[in-house]
């Protein structure tokens, strides 16, 4: 038999190659695992083929695999790939220290072998059993997963900076990979294409609700359960995830939602970390500062989030026509109430609250969607001559937060009392 050829046979020939059982797909394709270190094998660090220098040292067969790579993959110079691999990486060594649980997935590997690979069949109980085999010498390209590869490499080479103290770990993690061989480099280019650029990525609430293992997403997904609010049909109370949106980035004016998960999530970041966290709302939340831990977390934002949906609650039923349900306003008020925190350093700063302190500095606040308050504050006249809410959390977030919280802003007289300019 050549490569090129397939037929039974009644045991596997190790003189061929590594042998694998597979799953055909297709002529061209089929599903395997493999431990990492085999695969890490067949395609070297793709940094490699990026490096002047260290292609100078491979042999011809390197050299091609990494102009091979070089025409299908993207550069990982210059590129956030660089920087997601090492998030990566710290997600992987997460997985090989049992921190996830079962709260994990890495997708397979797309490899592409050029070469024609060889297809036996051996008996077995359950019918014939596919096997291939991998040659001593082949190499390979990925076409998918590549930011995953990266990853394993930057845990091989120092495990102890990702908390990790077994390389053998690394190497030995079994992986899924799809194999496709036979096929040429139009076809490979293609399928990176498609693989890359026709997935559809959800929207950003849709990811937040799906990402239970992030701290902040964690707390706030816990709030929507346990917190209540008065009813907007005025009978009794519902639970807080009635009046919130999981799934839109954005409300519509028809909608009855008070707000987004987005929202919410960022008014649970800012109460957490202050005006530090308007930087922080919109990335993942690995860690808390210190004295605060999740339970207590969660236990002193409901406090304070239940008293202010309680005593503002028409101005969110309202948010068509009120502000305080905006990203901005509402991360500023949670940066506000950030004083009230136990971990908080405003004791040491002077500036600490109590919660009804906090409620008596908000009570004069006049909500409403309107320029002689909020101008150049939380939105601006548009030109028109109407009010428009303008600018995110990272934009207006600290000028709105010192309106809400501090005596000596002059926007603090604004939001309570009107602008001079706007009388």
């Amino acid at each position: 038999m050549t490569d090129q050829t397939t037929g039974f046979v009644n045991e596997v020939d190790r003189r061929l190659g590594d042998p694998l059982r597979v799953l055909e797909l297709s002529p061209t394709r089929f599903m395997t695992t493999m431990p990492w270190g085999q695969l890490a094998r067949i395609v070297p660090d793709p940094r490699k083929a990026e490096n002047p220098q260290a292609l100078r040292y491979l042999d011809r067969k390197g050299k091609e695999q990494a102009e091979t790579r070089n025409e299908v993959q993207r550069n990982i110079k210059s590129t956030k790939k660089a920087e997601n691999a090492k998030a990566y990486a710290r997600y992987l060594a997460e997985v090989l220290q049992g921190e996830r649980d079962e709260r994990w997935a890495t997708p397979p590997f797309a490899l592409w072998v050029r070469r024609r690979l060889r297809i036996d069949r051996v008996p077995s109980p359950f019918g014939p059993d596919a096997i291939t085999y991998l040659p001593f010498d082949v190499t390979g390209v990925l076409m998918d997963a590549e930011t995953q590869h990266l990853a394993h490499f930057l845990l091989r080479e120092d495990p102890a900076l990702y908390g990790l103290t077994d390389e053998a770990a690394i190497n030995a993690r079994l992986v899924g990979v799809e194999v496709y061989h036979d096929i040429d480099l139009v076809a490979a280019r293609q399928i990176f294409h498609d693989r890359n650029l026709l997935g559809v990525i959800p929207n950003k609430n849709v990811a937040l609700a799906s990402d239970s293992s992030n701290l902040a997403t964690n707390i706030t997904l816990t709030l929507l359960k346990e917190v209540e609010v008065a009813a907007p049909s005025g009978n009794g109370r519902v639970p807080l995830e009635s009046v919130v949106s999981v799934r839109q980035r954005q409300l519509k004016a028809a909608d009855t939602e008070w707000m987004t998960l987005s929202t919410l999530r960022s008014f649970v970041i800012t109460m957490i970390f202050g005006k530090a966290g308007f930087e922080k709302t919109s990335g993942p939340i690995p860690d808390l500062p210190e004295g605060c831990t999740r339970e207590v977390a969660t236990t002193e934002i409901h406090a304070v989030l239940t008293r202010i949906l309680e005593t503002f609650g028409p101005a969110f039923t309202a948010r068509n026509s009120t502000v305080i349900a905006s990203p901005a306003v509402f991360a500023a008020l949670g940066a506000v109430a950030h004083r009230v925190t136990s971990w908080s350093k405003s004791k040491v700063e002077g500036d600490a609250l109590t919660p009804d302190e906090l409620m008596n500095l908000l009570s004069q606040v006049k909500w409403d969607r309107d320029a002689k308050y909020w101008e150049g504050t939380a939105g601006k006249k548009t030109a028109t001559g109407a009010f428009s809410l303008a600018g995110g959390v990272k934009d207006n977030g600290s000028k709105t937060m010192a309106a809400l919280g501090d005596p000596a802003s002059p926007r603090f007289d604004w939001i309570r009392y009107g602008r001079p300019d706007e009388v």
